[in-house]
């Protein structure tokens, strides 16, 4: 008799547990992330798309300024640097970020963010 309810309680627990998680999935929507910028204001979700988008600007110690917006649907980044526009596809980083495409390449793990051209730093910070 004892095994049986036993049995019957974990079957009732099986039961209620997965259904709270099948709801939780279905409930939660996608957030938004912003890991290079530590203030509020230096980041903004773009909305009215399905797209995740993440807008970060960082400035290095001679003042340059580097603006990336990151779409993480699609795995991809767009940077603004010296008036110029460079489209970065998204790689597998063990940790922090990774895009590059034929001549750019962004690295960066928490404040720090690095921007190479062909091999050479054009911006780090």
């Amino acid at each position: 008799m004892k095994k049986h309810i036993f049995i019957t309680t974990a079957l009732a627990a099986l039961f209620l547990t997965s259904c709270n998680k099948e709801k939780k999935a279905t409930d939660t929507a996608p957030t938004t992330v912003d890991s290079l910028a530590p203030k509020p204001s230096d980041s903004a979700a773009v909305s009215g798309t399905k797209d995740e988008i993440v807008k970060s600007t960082s400035k290095d110690s001679s003042g340059k300024t580097l603006e990336m917006t990151f779409n993480n649907t699609k795995n991809t980044a767009t940077v603004v640097f010296n008036n110029e526009t460079i489209e970065l596809q998204g790689q597998k980083p063990a940790s922090g970020i990774w895009y590059k495409n034929d001549h750019y390449e962004l690295r960066g793990k928490g404040e720090e963010i690095e921007l190479t051209k062909d091999g050479k730093t054009v911006f780090k910070k």
